[in-house]
């Protein structure tokens, strides 16, 4: 299990990596060259970063008076994308950016008011990697889970595998960030002003009780927040963050009961009907896997984002399940579910218009 986590570290750190130091789409001809008989010369600069602190510096340009910053957020935002922040006349400036956002950057030197500017500097790209965790202002706490591929669905030697888990392999070709519990019953309470929890009275329990329609409203109202954009995950995403690299029945291991009988591999990682006590329990109870996400094996179900579709029988990229049909996918068992309901392949669906009392959610965003 050490080896597996580190290998997991190592691909997280990675994924950072390459995010920092890949190169924008080439597209410097945004900065369109300054129209002007300008005797400036342009600046050369050269970009530090530390962290999410982006410092850029620049020489002196002879007659120059004042500089200005100008940039492009990537990807664009509207057609007329390119911004600028007067600097007077400094010749460096540094500034704090968000994680995960990237920009081209130029600087221009000036005089007379801005009425004469020489052609723009050197451009650089600024890349700020996503981090590895992050909280937002109700407690969600988030992982981020590296791009891959892994093999979807259940080995034929597997028990208790089903005609629907037909296994394929499926490549994931953007990171994102799994919430790493259900949402609670105190953190939906405090977007939409109610618990509709069947077993209510529990702040940090999952809520439960809520349809997939009714989650779509919830997270409508977390957009709006302003802190990010989130949705379900779809099914490969649940999938393939559930396993963390592992190819078990379980993520720490395989099945070692029989239908109904308590298994100790599962009793380490979930609350299923041998250990339950026919109620849910608090978020996090139970041993995480192995980036960081808590109860995806038992609980309750978590609803994902795809219709209920049978699976392809080749391989597929970001697959989003059917484009539509009568039920929407659950996963991961609940406090009453057998072992193999809890495995990390099992797939149920239901009727997206009604609440159940062991279903919930965990929500996702992109870098």
């Amino acid at each position: 299990m050490k080896a597996i986590k580190l290998l997991i570290t190592l691909c997280v750190l990675l994924t950072a990596f390459l995010v920092g130091g890949m190169v924008l789409a080439n597209d410097s001809a945004i900065f369109d060259s300054v129209s002007s008989d300008s005797t400036l010369a342009a600046p050369k600069f050269t970009v530090t970063i530390a962290g999410n602190k982006v410092t850029l510096s620049w020489n002196k340009v002879t007659g120059a008076t004042e500089y200005y910053v100008v940039y492009v957020q990537y990807p664009y935002d509207n057609h007329y994308p390119t911004k600028t922040i007067e600097v007077g006349d400094k010749t460096t400036a540094s500034y704090e950016l968000s994680l995960g956002s990237s920009y081209h950057v130029a600087v221009k030197a000036c005089k007379d008011s801005g009425s004469d500017c020489s052609d723009y500097s050197n451009i650089h790209d600024v890349i700020i990697p996503p981090g590895a965790t992050f909280k937002n202002s109700l407690g969600q706490e988030f992982k981020l889970i590296p791009a891959g591929k892994f093999t979807m669905g259940s080995p034929v030697i597997e028990p208790f595998g089903l005609p629907d888990e037909t296994q394929h392999q499926v490549t994931l070709t953007q990171p994102f960030y799994m919430m790493t519990t259900e949402v609670t019953q105190a953190q939906w309470e405090a977007v939409m002003g109610s618990n509709p929890s069947y077993i209510s009275g529990c702040p940090t329990c999952p809520v439960e009780q809520v349809s997939w329609n009714g989650v779509q409203t919830y997270i409508g109202y977390m957009n709006s927040r302003g802190e990010g954009t989130y949705s379900l995950p779809t099914e490969a995403q649940w999938e393939y963050a559930v396993r963390a690299g592992s190819t078990t029945a379980f993520y720490n291991g395989g099945i070692s009961a029989g239908d109904g009988d308590y298994d100790s591999n599962l009793n380490a990682i979930g609350w299923y009907l041998q250990n339950a006590d026919n109620k849910i329990h608090l978020v996090a109870g139970k041993a995480p896997n192995a980036w960081g996400l808590y109860d995806m094996s038992g609980n309750v179900y978590e609803w994902c984002q795809d219709w209920y579709g049978d699976y392809p029988s080749f391989d597929v990229t970001d697959p989003t399940g059917p484009p539509s049909g009568p039920n929407r996918v659950v996963r991961g068992g609940h406090f009453n579910s057998y072992v193999e309901d809890c495995r990390s392949a099992s797939r149920y669906d239901l009727y997206p218009d009604y609440g159940y009392y062991d279903v919930g959610f965990r929500l996702l965003t992109l870098p």
